[in-house]
């Protein structure tokens, strides 16, 4: 055999091997929580692709993070209008701010049915914690159905986390007073969204479900990914199902990390001036 090729089939074989190679779950969450725990400004891109009323929607948007206090600044990138979320401000509402119609910043519930409208996240669940949390949350309750690998995406190395169960359906809840569909979500560690498809009579994340019974996910997902990046640990991809295919699938592109940001950054007379 020429050299050339034994050497070309030793590397190949080397790449499947260690995109084969299984790795310890809780290992892997620990990974994650201690990689984003070191992080204090983190900027990337996120493209998401959600199922919202029966249509996949697209979009993409630029955020820039603080961790500590938690602040978020996201770019829409096809209209070009920024979001702002400081909870040293308020941990409920988030500013508009438009670049162009309607030529007003606006601040606004960041749940409500102006600013989140039906899509699946809102600004204050942006980073890391919101989504490890509900990964977790259910490889708790069904982690024999989990498993974690090391596996080479688009050239990439990453960890795998993965979850595929058919125990999957929905479930009989009676809310409690005052409960809304935000709330039964967080209580459950399921999908606000699913609720809102799955009940008639239910339109809005902030719908007051208070003594309804409603059907709820028995889990966040019937099948779940979420992969990050080998080296700094945050998310590079997050699919979801449920029986109906597809729910939700983000990509998580041109990280950078502890950007030094120019004083004021996280206001709204800063990125009011931004293009």
């Amino acid at each position: 055999m020429p050299k050339l090729l034994l050497i070309l089939l030793v590397c190949l074989s080397s790449s499947i091997s260690w995109a084969q190679k299984k790795v310890d779950c809780d290992a892997s969450f620990d990974f994650m929580y201690s990689q984003w725990a070191k992080t204090n400004v983190v900027q990337y891109t996120s493209a998401k692709e959600e199922r919202q009323d029966g249509e996949m929607v697209k979009a993409s948007f630029d955020f820039t993070i603080q961790r500590e206090p938690f602040k978020v600044a996201g770019r829409m990138s096809d209209k070009g209008h920024y979001i702002l979320y400081d909870t040293e401000e308020s941990t409920k509402d988030a500013w508009y701010i438009s670049n162009g119609f309607p030529f007003t910043n606006l601040s606004l519930d960041v749940n409500g049915k102006v600013f989140r409208g039906l899509n699946h996240y809102t600004i204050s669940d942006a980073g890391c914690n919101f989504i490890f949390g509900i990964i977790r949350d259910q490889y708790n309750v069904i982690g024999d159905k989990f498993w974690c690998e090391k596996v080479v995406r688009k050239g990439n190395e990453e960890i795998s986390v993965q979850a595929e169960t058919e125990d999957w359906g929905y479930v009989k809840y009676t809310a409690k007073d005052g409960e809304t569909v935000i709330d039964v979500a967080a209580k459950l560690s399921v999908s606000a969204y699913l609720i809102i498809e799955r009940n008639a009579g239910v339109n809005q994340f902030q719908d007051d479900l208070s003594g309804k019974t409603i059907e709820v996910p028995k889990l966040y997902g019937k099948k779940i990914k979420l992969n990050v990046d080998a080296e700094h640990g945050l998310p590079t991809l997050i699919e979801v199902y449920d029986d109906k295919g597809l729910l939700e699938r983000f990509e998580y592109t041109d990280y950078r990390f502890d950007t030094k940001l120019a004083p004021g950054y996280f206001t709204v007379d800063y990125l009011d001036k931004l293009d």
